[in-house]
């Protein structure tokens, strides 16, 4: 049961964070450490929704967070400001999940997309960063 109000308070939290209302984006940033999980859910969801892709290796850290709450509000964060996953599932178990937050640590390592590119782009990754999709690979000229 500790679980279900877990994700009952973090999504009451999600439902105050799209109220429009918070800190500004440096605390949001800095609340992604905080000892309280709903907080880092908040802070999570907060950032994504300001399109903060400067906070994308901080969302990383937290798909390894303890709380799965936190893993899974970050997953969606990363996918909101990415439009990606790599594989990341917040339920599974942890070697999965190792496996995929490795992936996630490379993708920031091959990244060399500035943040005024990121502005240019809207916000969204720039193209040269999304892998092509399966159908793009094996298209005929």
């Amino acid at each position: 049961m500790v679980g279900n109000r877990s994700h009952r308070g973090a999504l009451l939290l999600l439902m105050l964070a799209a109220g429009g209302c918070g800190p500004e984006t440096g605390r949001l940033r800095a609340q992604l450490e905080s000892r309280v999980p709903g907080e880092r859910v908040q802070a999570a969801v907060a950032l994504a929704q300001r399109g903060d892709r400067e906070s994308v290796p901080a969302l990383v850290e937290r798909l390894e967070d303890e709380d799965a709450a936190v893993r899974f509000f970050a997953i969606l964060a990363l996918q909101r400001l990415t439009g990606e996953r790599r594989g990341y599932d917040y339920a599974d178990p942890p070697e999965r999940r190792r496996a995929a937050v490795l992936r996630w640590r490379a993708y920031l390592r091959e990244s060399a997309a500035t943040p005024e590119q990121t502005a240019r782009a809207g916000g969204a990754a720039p193209e040269s960063l999304v892998p092509p999709r399966e159908s793009d690979e094996h298209a005929s000229p």
